[in-house]
């Protein structure tokens, strides 16, 4: 386990990080996600020791190892730029760690292989300079690198960035592959929220400096816990006070604070009674209508509130964009923050 307590980083006045607490467990997938400049980088690079707290602590498996030199830590690390050796080969980069440690032949070539296979690096591409590499191939040589030592803990510090979106997307997949069929505990850092959600078993969501909310990717979208959460993980709607009384007069399950904030996010919004509802029934005018493929999103107006609705395409359900729509909202689909 992996524990994170009380952890502040400061640059003379400026407090990069503040009183940051989290624990990760064995095997876990925990991912640091925030917009630029909130600190999650900083955060990774304190526990890699890169950084050095101005208070706290970092501990591993109950020892501290705040103040402990880099290269005692026992952890693996990819980076965003790859840091490999362009001019060695791609056996040679994964070799380089077994190398120093002065194992037998034998014991890194069967290694080598072995990480080959599981990044999906085949035999010629092994004999390559990376150099002459795609950046997906290079990543996947990264990727082996950090695993040769056989680390427990691995820390990545936002390593599909330099990527296009559709290579992305297969790596984290890979990625994640990779972290179950190892068993290593994954530290990630990432902005993009999609990303977030699609491979982690928890994600802390950074703000400024501090942790906005720690949970699993369906807490952290269904059950937002701060404003800041809501709007920055995936898309909501924001619902203006005349549709919140009219919710308000029309259902008994839940009642709502006109001078609260509110949202509801686009897929929650339903065009059919759901089964044992109690969903509020709005009249709204579509204004636009965009088109993605699998599905669209039509744009509405119910109440002085600009609704985003995301419809599948089915082929079964036909919407005239020129009409008036009736839409259902759950209440209990709806996000509530602060009050004036």
């Amino acid at each position: 386990m992996i524990e994170i307590k009380d952890l502040q980083i400061k640059y003379d006045d400026f407090v990069a990080i503040n009183d940051i607490n989290f624990q990760i467990e064995e095997g876990e997938f925990f991912t640091l996600l925030g917009p630029s400049g909130c600190g999650k980088t900083t955060t990774l690079r304190a526990i890699a020791g890169f950084n050095k707290p101005s208070k706290g602590s970092i501990n591993v498996k109950g020892k501290n190892i705040t103040n402990t030199p880099i290269e005692k830590r026992g952890l693996g690390m990819i980076f965003q730029s790859y840091a490999l050796f362009p001019t060695m080969s791609v056996y040679n980069n994964i070799a380089y760690g077994l190398k120093i440690e002065k194992k037998s032949k034998s014991d890194i070539h069967e290694r080598v292989l072995e990480l080959a296979e599981l990044v999906e690096l085949n035999e010629s591409q092994l004999e390559k300079n990376v150099s002459d590499l795609s950046g997906g191939q290079q990543q996947r040589v990264a990727i082996a690198r950090a695993l040769a030592k056989r680390p427990n803990i691995v820390l990545f510090d936002e390593p599909l960035s330099n990527l296009d979106a559709k290579l992305r997307k297969q790596l984290r997949l890979e990625l994640k592959r990779i972290q179950r069929e190892t068993g290593m505990t994954a530290i990630y850092v990432t902005h993009d929220q999609d990303e977030a959600l699609e491979i982690s078993d928890k994600i802390a969501v950074f703000n400024d400096g501090v942790i906005e909310q720690i949970g699993t990717p369906r807490e952290i979208y269904d059950h937002s816990s701060t404003e800041f959460v809501c709007k920055f993980i995936g898309e909501a709607n924001y619902i203006d006070r005349a549709l919140i009384e009219y919710i308000n007069q029309h259902n008994e399950k839940r009642q709502f604070d006109a001078t609260s904030r509110h949202y509801i996010r686009e897929e929650k919004i339903k065009l059919w009674v759901p089964e044992n509802s109690v969903a509020v029934p709005i009249q709204a005018k579509i204004i636009d209508e965009v088109f993605y493929g699998t599905f669209s999103t039509f744009i509405c107006e119910a109440l002085d509130t600009t609704l985003r609705i995301i419809v599948k395409e089915d082929g079964n359900d036909v919407i005239d964009s020129s009409k008036e729509l009736t839409v259902y909202i759950e209440p209990k689909d709806i996000l509530e923050y602060g009050g004036d």
